[in-house]
């Protein structure tokens, strides 16, 4: 019996971990074959790849993010392959089962525990809609293999990878999938500690630990903390999702250790209205772990990722506002602006009316209003949020981003509200905090260059830069490290940039003030390559005159 997993991606660069899974947990002497593909693929391009596998199984892994494209997928397969026995399982088939059922045998919840009961039933030629009724399998279990092979290796090279150490989570968020989830399970250790191995020994770039709520519990977490950092490997990433008020002292200090680029940590703290974090089933907790997400985020070593959800219980907009200025006051590496989606199961999806919801009735099943924010306060959100993707959260603009926050107040809603309107930054900055002479210019071409890791010069300034490189003397006071380095060989390091305006930075190596007069910045990128992500700049040496 040949049996296909089948995935679709929502995106080139993801993985499906669960395919993975379903491959090694296969009954004795059955085989399966990986398929993924993603929602960027043709739907025709996807069903020719699969008629073309003869499979006798097909085994749909099914999500918010793929359901549409998989139900035109079922849709063709069912007529022109009607001989194909189709397994779904997934989110969407557990709370959506009517609109699955008319393609092939639908899987509530953990498809793994009931998986080789279910092949053995169909291979031999039983009702496996009957065996899957008798079964009350395992949510997790220690006899379920290790999901990835060295084969996989090609495959997976240049893909987010995800591993789990549990399943299941402590908290029952109103607007989370994993509320509607009644079972716990961990994997031992001991084990994690030699699936991590597999990791850490081949060319990985990141790994996303998909556990709910990494930290919970705490001293489990740290340990597998210990373990990383115990066994450091340079050139891979592991990625953590924590609970804000969870952290302790010595989980921070285990994360800010970390070598350079080796740990990001993902944290929803969502919202910082009382009432609505109460409505939301979730903690007050910003007052009391403020002082540890500014340890993580200031530690250079460390990548930090917040989240803020839009449109939740008894949030307006002007809640929503004060909060994101008061996140943002912290300058995190990335802020996601996420939208609420009422999906099946939750809480919120069952109260919908009580809060006055108006929501998609398809995947994303996105909130677009309430009885609490708009349709049109929405938009302006939505609006922001690209704003944030496009250029806080690609490290773009950090200089003229702080400097305006610094005269404005800190703050960024309306700052970033402004700027996601127009398409000139620099007129919209003079407009709304007006400097004197060409301060706004000066830094966007600054943080332009920052940006393109060295944009084009003028003759003038690489005139300059290659005086100053010929002067020993000069570059042994302001370069000592390159003291015993040819001109040319430095020449590769570095740049010179003039602005007319007087530029000094705080000891960050960010923009302090601006003045009248005029600056040369000299940048280095001796670093470059080796620092934080969302962080990478040079050095800044502020020269005035130069030989």
């Amino acid at each position: 019996m040949k049996i296909g997993l089948i995935g679709v991606n929502s995106q080139f660069v993801h993985s499906n971990l669960a395919l993975y899974y379903l491959r090694e947990n296969l009954p004795q002497g059955m085989t399966g074959e990986i398929r993924e593909f993603n929602n960027n693929e043709p739907i025709l391009s996807i069903f020719y790849e699969l008629a073309a596998g003869n499979y006798d199984v097909m085994a749909f892994s099914v999500y918010l993010w793929n359901r549409e494209t998989v139900l035109k997928l079922l849709s063709l397969v069912k007529e022109a392959l009607p001989e194909t026995v189709l397994i779904l399982g997934g989110p969407e088939p557990t709370y959506a089962t009517e609109a699955f059922s008319p393609y092939g045998f639908v899987v509530p919840g953990a498809l793994e525990p009931l998986w080789p009961h279910l092949l053995t039933a169909i291979a031999g030629g039983e009702d496996p809609q009957g065996s899957m009724g008798l079964l009350s399998g395992s949510f997790f279990a220690e006899d379920w293999k290790f999901p990835y092979r060295e084969e996989d290796l090609s495959a997976l090279k240049h893909r987010l990878v995800y591993y789990e150490t549990s399943r299941g989570c402590p908290y029952r968020c109103a607007f989370c999938l994993s509320s509607a989830e009644e079972q716990r399970a961990y994997l031992p250790l001991e084990r994690v500690k030699k699936e991590l191995d597999f990791f850490l020994h081949h060319e990985f770039s990141v790994v996303k630990l998909v556990d709910r709520t990494f930290n919970a519990p705490k001293e489990r977490a740290k340990e597998i903390l210990r373990y990383l950092l115990d066994h450091y490997r340079a050139g891979i990433t592991f990625h953590f999702e924590l609970k804000g008020e969870l952290l302790d002292r010595e989980t921070v200090d285990l994360l800010t250790a970390a070598p350079r680029n080796y740990f990001q940590v993902e944290i929803g703290i969502q919202s910082l209205n009382e009432k609505t974090l109460a409505e939301s089933c979730r903690f007050a907790q910003w007052q009391q772990t403020k002082a540890y997400y500014q340890e993580l985020i200031a530690a250079d070593s460390l990548h930090t990722h917040f989240d803020l959800i839009a449109a939740l219980p008894h949030e307006d907009l002007t809640s929503f506002a004060q909060g994101f200025n008061e996140v943002m006051s912290l300058y995190p590496d990335y802020l996601q602006l996420g939208f609420l989606k009422l999906l099946p199961g939750t809480k919120l999806a069952e109260e919908r009316e009580r809060f006055g919801y108006i929501a998609e009735t398809f995947p994303p099943y996105e909130v677009v209003r309430s009885k609490d924010i708009s349709t049109a306060e929405l938009h302006r959100l939505k609006k922001i949020d690209h704003f944030m993707d496009t250029v806080y959260n690609k490290g773009n603009l950090r200089q003229t981003l702080r400097f305006a926050l610094k005269n404005n107040g800190n703050d960024s809603f309306t700052l970033f509200s402004a700027l996601a309107e127009s398409a000139d930054y620099e007129t919209t900055l003079q407009t709304l905090l007006p400097q004197e002479g060409a301060v706004w210019h000066s830094l966007l071409r600054f943080d332009d260059f920052l940006q393109n890791h060295g944009a084009t010069v003028t003759a003038a300034e690489e005139r300059e830069l290659k005086g100053f490189l010929q002067d020993k003397k000069a570059v042994e006071a302001v370069l000592p490290h390159y003291r015993d380095m040819a001109p040319r060989e430095i020449y590769k390091r570095v740049r010179l940039l003039r602005f007319p305006v007087a530029f000094s930075f705080d000891g960050k190596g960010y923009l302090e003030e601006a003045t009248a007069g005029e600056s040369g910045l000299l940048l280095d990128y001796h670093l470059k390559g080796k620092q934080k992500k969302g962080k990478c700049r040079p050095d800044v040496y502020v020269l005035n005159e130069l030989a």
